[in-house]
């Protein structure tokens, strides 16, 4: 016989930025009360970012979930957390090469060290699960100048998860990805990750055709659409209209948050919501993203039969080069990467070319410093050169080290990152055309 149980999944990006997101106690206060009062059996949150919420939200839901593993990373952490009704039996984090630039530091991503936290669980009746969360690089305006970071982040997030299902664990892949369905950031976890979207699994391609405007409600808005960010009914939003629904009807808001999984006959999804939805005490949002939870049916079979119809086999997850990634795809993700190759370049050019020119005013003011007070003795003019030259000459000596450190350092850093991903994915394409032209000469 075969025991039949669900597995409740939430992921939920909690916009813990200290001093920076708005009413952050007590939202991160009122998330940690209702997760209390809620049966999830994994819960992967983002954005966790001070240790005192962290510990808060802990100390209610440990009745429920008694394990638990905070992934630390970075200068300020990485705000990614794992809880779990299961025993927490190994734990890594896997920080990804590119995840940002130092000198952007409204945008902070590099000071956190993104990256993906895993935890293997022990479940009583799949055996091995192993659970990932992760939070990529955001894009900070419509250029998104982050994209072949993403890219990059996906690429090596592709090959955790095959390794993963190459081992024969069961794997669901949660967190806060930046990125819409539409883009090769998805397309790299769904069709070289071999992971399953389970809210799409669940709802299909929304078709605003069957939809009504005139008749929405939020709740029914948000669940058709499934819109986690920049929703319209979402207080934090840019986009949020409570007196009338103009920029519902636009559909300006994204799915930006998933469950991924890999689907095998002892693991299927069978419902995913939008959740924390509703409004604190009326009044706002729980967080700027609306959370997902996904719930799975778990069957435990009789017999190992079940690897045998495993799409892909695991055999297959041992090939490199094997994927249902399209041709574009790979290209696009090629382009990408090349475009800020010389992006970077030209940046780090343009700091060591400042520092240059740092080094020339840093010599100019010295000898002004020293030389004018003698050759004009003027006790006003003396004070003054004196007053701003060394205010300048700290204001120099202080960007030399910074040019010299981003622009050599990290921008050295950032292009050969740039180029060994290029040079992988190069690798992977010509191997795929290979394959290709073999096929075309075996027809007969």
């Amino acid at each position: 016989m075969s025991s039949n149980e669900d597995l409740q999944v939430l992921s939920l990006n909690c916009w813990g930025l200290a001093f920076i997101s708005k009413y952050r106690k007590l939202r991160l206060q009122a998330i940690a009360h209702s997760l209390s009062s809620c049966s999830y059996d994994i819960i992967t949150l983002q954005e966790v970012w001070v240790q005192e919420d962290y510990q808060y939200i802990l100390d209610k839901v440990k009745h429920a979930l008694p394990y638990a593993k905070y992934f630390y990373s970075g200068a300020l952490g990485s705000g990614l957390a794992i809880l779990s009704r299961y025993p927490i039996i190994s734990t890594a984090y896997h920080r990804y090469a590119l995840n940002g630039k130092p000198l952007k530091l409204l945008h902070s991503d590099y000071y956190v060290g993104k990256g993906c936290g895993t935890a293997v669980v022990k479940h009583p009746a799949l055996g091995y699960l192993e659970i990932f969360n992760t939070h990529l690089h955001a894009g900070y305006g419509p250029k998104d100048q982050y994209k072949a970071h993403r890219a990059s982040e996906c690429w090596q997030l592709a090959y955790l998860l095959r390794h993963s299902a190459a081992m024969g664990r069961h794997i669901i892949m949660s967190g806060d990805f930046n990125s819409v369905p539409t883009s090769f950031n998805y397309k790299l976890i769904h069709q070289h990750g071999f992971m399953s979207d389970s809210w799409f699994q669940v709802h299909g391609e929304p078709d605003i055709d069957k939809f009504d405007m005139d008749n929405m409600t939020p709740e029914s808005y948000t669940q058709f659409f499934g819109f986690t960010c920049n929703s319209p009914f979402n207080t934090f939003s840019r986009y949020y209209s409570p007196c009338n629904n103009d920029n519902a009807k636009k559909l300006l808001g994204k799915r930006l948050d998933y469950i991924f999984y890999r689907q095998t006959p002892q693991l299927t999804c069978i419902d995913s919501q939008v959740v924390f939805t509703d409004l604190m005490q009326g009044e706002m949002s729980y967080s700027d993203h609306f959370g997902v939870v996904s719930i799975f049916k778990v069957t435990s079979p009789e017999s190992s039969e079940w690897k045998k119809h495993m799409d892909p086999l695991q055999i297959q997850l041992c090939d490199p080069s094997f994927t249902r990634l399209q041709f574009n795809t790979i290209c696009d993700i090629l382009q990408a990467l090349k475009l800020d190759k010389v992006k970077a370049k030209k940046d780090a050019h343009w700091l060591l070319r400042l520092l240059a020119v740092g080094v020339l005013v840093q010599l100019c003011l010295f000898v002004a410093v020293v030389a004018v007070p003698t050759l004009l003795p003027q006790s006003l003019v003396i004070i003054l050169v004196i007053v701003f030259g060394n205010t300048l000459m700290n204001l120099v000596s202080f960007a030399l080290p910074v040019c010299l450190i981003v622009g050599f350092v990290f921008g050295s850093t950032e292009q050969r990152a740039l180029t060994q991903f290029i040079e992988e994915i190069e690798t992977f394409q010509a191997q795929q055309q290979k394959e290709e032209e073999n096929y075309l000469i075996s027809i007969p």
